[in-house]
């Protein structure tokens, strides 16, 4: 059942902030955009589960742990903003590291991005090194807030 990091893409640095936090939920309503992100992240070894809209996403992470959440912000039934305050306004789940993955990082965005306290950003499009790179640096960032 649980997947290796495979050493080809995974720096040795990375390893370890990596195998910590296995398990990744992505919300995002883009078919081609999800499969992609979701294609990338499971050859490298994460447990991906995927969510098109804000109900789907609160409905596994009451099923299932999550380690931390790729969340897009132009979503049906509820905006990625939307659901970033319910995660933190939710004990369960504030404390799960988010990173915001749009194609709306324009400096309105960034801004209401900051307002919520949302430090990760990455803007569509990305490649595949830029997504792995800007995971670690949430994962990083978050074990150090949590010593």
């Amino acid at each position: 059942m649980a997947s290796h990091f495979n050493p080809n893409l995974v720096s040795k640095q990375a390893l370890k902030y990596f195998e910590n936090n296995r398990n990744v939920l992505v919300v995002e309503d883009d078919t081609i955009m999800g499969q992609m992100i979701s294609e990338i992240l499971s050859d490298v070894g994460f447990q991906v589960t995927s969510a098109t809209n804000g109900p789907a996403a609160f409905a596994k992470l009451k099923q299932q742990s999550i380690d931390f959440i790729l969340l897009d912000l132009l979503l049906p039934d509820m905006s990625g903003f939307d659901i970033y305050e319910k995660l933190r306004a939710d004990e369960n789940t504030r404390s799960i590291p988010v990173m915001i993955v749009t194609a709306w990082a324009d400096s309105r965005h960034m801004e209401r991005a900051s307002e919520l306290g949302i430090t990760h950003f990455l803007a569509k499009p990305f490649t595949e090194d830029e997504l792995l790179l800007a995971i670690l640096t949430l994962l990083i960032d978050n074990s150090h807030q949590e010593k």
